[in-house]
C-alpha cells in the first residue's frame, strides 16, 4: 500500500490536536474534544468510523481503491496528467494529498440541532466550514506556510479542493426530485449525465479533483463493499449485509451507506469519464 507523501502524513498524525482545537467548548462536545476519532461522535448512519479513521481511510483509499477505479474506467492517464499540472512548483497530486487530511475539518466545529426533543450534532456544509478553517485559522495557516512551507496559492488550491469535496454529492439533490431517488438507475438517466455536465463549468480548475474527493471519501465511509452495478444487485444483498453489520456491532443504520456506496461509485464514474470525454 503506498503511503501518504511527508506533508499529508504529518497533518495526518497533526489531526488529534487539530481536532482538540477546533472543537468548540460546550458541554455536548465534552466526550467529543477528549475522544475526537469516537465514532459515536460522527453521523454513525452513514460512518462506520470516527472522524479521524475516516480521514486515513481516505488517504489510503485515494492511493490504492481510487485508482483502481481509474484504470478500470480508461480514464488513469487523462486524471494523471490533469493532477500533474503545478502550482508554484508542487503538483495538483501533492497538494490534493495535503488537502485530503484536512477535508473534514469543518466537522469538528459541528453545531447543533433540536431533534424529538434531543440536541443532535449538524454536520451540514462541514466542507464549507473546512475550506474557511484552512483559509482563516491561524494555527492551521501557520502550519500549513511555515511548518509545511506552502505558499498562499498553494494554500488556496488546498482549501478549495476540500471546499469542493461533497461538490458532486449534492447530485442526490437532483435525484431526490426524480422518480428513480438516489439509485443506479438515476445514475443511467440523462438528469444525472446533465446534473454532471453542469458542475464542471462552473469549476474548471477543480473540475478534476471534484470527482476525485468524492470518490475517496465515498469508499472511506464504510470498508463493507458489496460487489453489484444494478439497483435489483443491491436489494439482493441487503440481508447479507445486515448480517455483517450485527456480527460486527455496527450501527444497523449503515445498511443504508453499505447499499449506497455503488451508486457513489457509479456517480463518480459517471462524471469523471464525462470531463475526461471532452
Amino acid at each position: 500500500m503506498r503511503k501518504p507523501g511527508r506533508v499529508g502524513q504529518s497533518l495526518l498524525n497533526s489531526l488529534p490536536e487539530l481536532a482538540k482545537i477546533i472543537i468548540e467548548e460546550r458541554s455536548e462536545n465534552d466526550n467529543f474534544k477528549r475522544n475526537p476519532d469516537d465514532p459515536q461522535e460522527h453521523d454513525l448512519s452513514w460512518h462506520q468510523f470516527g472522524i479521524i479513521t475516516h480521514t486515513r481511510k481516505f488517504c489510503e483509499f485515494h492511493q490504492t481503491k481510487s485508482q483502481e477505479y481509474f484504470r478500470q474506467w480508461g480514464i488513469d492517464k487523462e486524471v494523471n496528467r490533469n493532477l500533474s499540472k503545478q502550482i508554484a512548483k508542487k503538483t495538483k497530486a501533492e497538494l490534493l494529498g495535503i488537502s485530503i487530511p484536512l477535508h473534514d475539518l469543518g466537522k469538528f466545529t459541528r453545531s447543533f440541532k433540536e431533534r424529538d426533543g434531543k440536541l443532535m450534532p449538524d454536520y451540514n456544509g462541514h466542507w464549507e466550514k473546512s475550506e474557511k478553517l484552512i483559509m482563516e485559522n491561524e494555527q492551521i495557516r501557520n502550519l500549513l506556510q511555515e511548518t509545511c512551507g506552502l505558499t498562499n496559492s498553494q494554500v488556496v488550491y488546498v482549501a478549495r479542493c476540500a471546499g469542493l469535496h461533497y461538490e458532486l454529492g449534492k447530485v442526490r439533490g437532483q435525484a431526490e426530485r426524480s422518480d428513480s431517488q438516489y439509485t443506479i438507475a438515476f445514475v443511467e438517466s440523462k438528469q444525472c449525465r446533465q446534473a454532471c455536465d453542469e458542475i464542471a463549468p462552473k469549476y474548471p480548475e477543480f473540475k478534476e479533483e471534484i470527482g476525485i474527493m468524492f470518490l475517496g471519501d465515498s469508499l472511506a465511509k464504510t470498508d463493507i463493499a458489496i460487489d453489484a452495478n444494478t439497483d435489483q444487485g443491491i436489494e439482493n444483498q441487503t440481508e447479507q449485509i445486515k448480517q455483517i453489520i450485527q456480527k460486527q456491532g455496527l450501527n444497523d443504520k449503515l445498511v443504508a451507506a453499505v447499499k449506497e456506496r455503488p451508486v457513489n461509485i457509479a456517480v463518480a464514474k459517471t462524471y469523471l469519464k464525462l470531463i475526461n470525454e471532452k
